[in-house]
């Protein structure tokens, strides 16, 4: 017989432990009754702050009054709550730039600008700034000092390749009054939508559907999803002075209802402002009795491009 020795379990780890009380039946019941992992948790636990009477008097009050105030709740006839859509203004949008290598060229956050009809625009001034002053990211310099003029062309297809199309925009939007987070999405670049020549382009970037990954819609029902999608507007300028100027977001209605002979991936529309921040809304959370609503609501415009002959429903 080897004693066990109680008050040397202070000393073990919980692994440890384990393989002991799977060792025999024998032992299993001396761990048991020699209280091996009361002793272990004491040990392991942080010291216990002194009690505060005052402080869990309080604390026991507001609990009280919470749990009233929900049972009344419960009990009171009231009509049932509506959503109130957030604006654009009450989100802050943490945005990173950077590789799928995990290179990161700059992340932080961003406040929108005024309101437009469509999208809303991160102004990105300061970012590039910042950027220039870390000498962080020669590929974008290089590239923004390029002519999109015919005859650089191949030049600026070379830049690109080293630079846009290596390069993804994540982006997370926080509202302010109870920072919960939505994620908007991984975005790696789709397309220029400038014109050529112009020193003004801008640069689309859609969700990522790659081999091994593919980001989820940011809404998806039985009958359509919703994308969002970000413009890199740039400035161009052979002396060197090109800038990032302002990043635009926008929301994309899908549906395979709409797809045909001149729309493969389904394409519906753009959907307006006020729409994206009832949709950025209810994915940052509403009162649970006000899902269905806003469920209904969001349904409601396939329903609604279905009726306008948008989409062959």
């Amino acid at each position: 017989m080897i004693p066990l020795r109680p008050e040397l379990f202070s000393f073990t780890d919980p692994k440890s432990l384990c393989r002991l009380t799977c060792t025999s039946k024998t032992l299993r019941k001396d761990v048991r009754e020699s209280k091996a992992w009361a002793r272990l948790a004491e040990a392991q636990l942080p010291p216990a702050r002194p009690r505060d009477a005052a402080g869990e008097a309080l604390s026991h009050v507001r609990s009280q009054v919470r749990r009233r105030l929900l049972v009344d709740s419960l009990l009171w006839s009231k009509p049932p709550p509506t959503v109130r859509p957030n604006k654009f203004d009450d989100f802050t949008y943490f945005a990173r730039f950077s590789t799928d290598d995990g290179r990161v060229f700059w992340e932080g956050d961003l406040k929108p600008c005024p309101e437009q009809k469509w999208g809303y625009t991160l102004l990105l001034d300061d970012v590039w700034a910042e950027i220039t002053r870390s000498e962080g990211w020669d590929e974008m310099e290089t590239f923004l000092s390029i002519s999109t003029h015919i005859e650089h062309e191949m030049e600026w297809r070379d830049a690109l390749d080293r630079s846009l199309a290596r390069m993804s925009i994540t982006l997370v939007a926080i509202r302010d009054e109870d920072q919960a987070m939505v994620s908007l999405g991984h975005m790696r670049y789709d397309a220029c939508n400038g014109t050529a020549g112009q020193a003004e382009q801008e640069y689309i970037f859609r969700p990522h559907q790659g081999i091994h990954h593919a980001t989820l819609p940011l809404f998806q029902s039985a009958r359509f999803y919703l994308n969002p999608t970000a413009s890199l507007h740039v400035t161009h300028d052979t002396a060197g002075d090109g800038t990032l100027d302002h990043l635009e977001f926008r929301l994309e209605h899908y549906s395979r209802e709409a797809i045909g002979s001149h729309n493969s991936e389904g394409f519906v529309d753009i959907l307006e402002r006020h729409r994206y921040e009832y949709l950025l809304s209810y994915l940052a959370g509403v009162h649970h009795h006000a899902r269905g609503q806003a469920l209904a609501t969001i349904e409601n415009w396939h329903i609604e491009a279905v009726a306008a002959g948008i989409v062959n429903g």
